[in-house]
């Protein structure tokens, strides 16, 4: 289960996520900043921003491969179902934590549709390649 295959769609996943929350910044389609968590935390607000940039890329990395691990033991789970539910779950964890919203109605009107849909393309990417390996590993 500890391949390269494992490695190498976390890696891609990763790259992906970040070129992507560079887009939906620069365009203002997400109204924070992905590496915003740079100026609160005193260790890392004089650091230069690739440098934050690469510590967000880290951060999904690990998170990457902890999603591959799950989804491939829910490999009994069709892999849209888990991109779903692990899409909705981040998302809105994430947005949640940034937004200090006071009502629900505030909270899912400053949600990202665009943030959503990256998210789950990637996670039906990372669960996809899962179940399909885990598949063919039962198949030897």
């Amino acid at each position: 289960m500890l391949d390269r295959t494992l490695f190498y769609t976390a890696f891609f996943s990763a790259i992906i996520m970040v070129i992507s929350l560079k887009f939906l910044e620069l365009f203002s389609f997400i109204k924070w900043s992905p590496i915003g968590w740079g100026e609160n935390a005193s260790l890392f607000s004089t650091m230069h921003f690739t440098v934050k940039w690469g510590l967000l890329f880290i951060g999904l990395f690990v998170v990457f491969i902890l999603l591959y691990i799950i989804m491939y033991y829910l490999h009994a789970i069709p892999p849209a179902m888990s991109a779903i539910f692990f899409t909705v779950l981040g998302v809105f964890l994430v947005e949640w934590l940034i937004h200090d919203s006071t009502s629900i109605r505030e909270f899912m009107q400053s949600l990202s549709i665009p943030l959503l849909s990256v998210t789950a393309i990637i996670l039906r990417f990372i669960s996809g390649t899962a179940v399909f390996y885990y598949d063919l590993s039962q198949k030897e």
